[in-house]
Parts: structure tokens; sequence; C-alpha cells
């Protein structure tokens, strides 16, 4: 970690981003991308998780034969929720962290 920071840019504050003077942050084009991006991931875990549903489902009604497909759907599942869960906690961790921050 210590040899990563050495590397990083220093760049000047943005016009209206809250470290040049502003009290709302910029919203352009990179906060849009974000916001996307997020979007397309948790409705990624959706699709996994209703996936999951649909395999157990059809496992249980004896449409579908192979066991596997219905575990490795399920396992997909609960691996994305877990990471969608630490992302979470991550971020929760990471406002914290800047409220606690002295001005």
């Amino acid at each position: 970690m210590a040899g990563i920071v050495p590397q990083m840019p220093i760049l000047p504050p943005q016009p209206g981003s809250a470290g040049a003077g502003g009290n709302t942050p910029a919203k352009g084009a990179a906060g849009q991308a974000f916001l996307e991006e997020l979007k397309s991931a948790l409705t990624q875990v959706d699709q996994y998780q209703k996936e999951a549903l649909a395999a157990g489902e059809a496992l249980s009604r004896g449409d579908l034969q192979d066991v596997a497909q219905a575990m490795v759907a399920a396992q997909k599942a609960q691996l994305a929720l877990s990471l969608t869960v630490e992302v979470r906690n991550r971020a929760i961790e990471a406002y914290q962290e800047i409220m606690r921050m002295q001005l």
C-alpha cells in the first residue's frame, strides 16, 4: 500500500467541488456513470437471485434433472449478494471516516 501512494498524482480541486470552496460536490458525467454502473450491478445481483429461485423451484418440481445447475445458480446468487453487502459495508465505513474528519 505504501508503494502505491507516491505514484498517485496530486490534482487541483475541480470547480464546484467541496475542495474548491464550494458546499456541494460536482455532479457530472463521472457521477452519472457511477450511478449507472451501480444500478447495473444491483440489477445483475437481482437477476442472479431470481435465477437461483427459479432453479430451486424447477428442481423441487422435478423439471430440472441436474442438481449441479441449481447448486451453481444458488452459489452464484449467494456470492453476488455477499459481495454486494461487503461493498455496501465498505462504502458506509468510508462515509463514516469522512464524517469523522475535521475541517
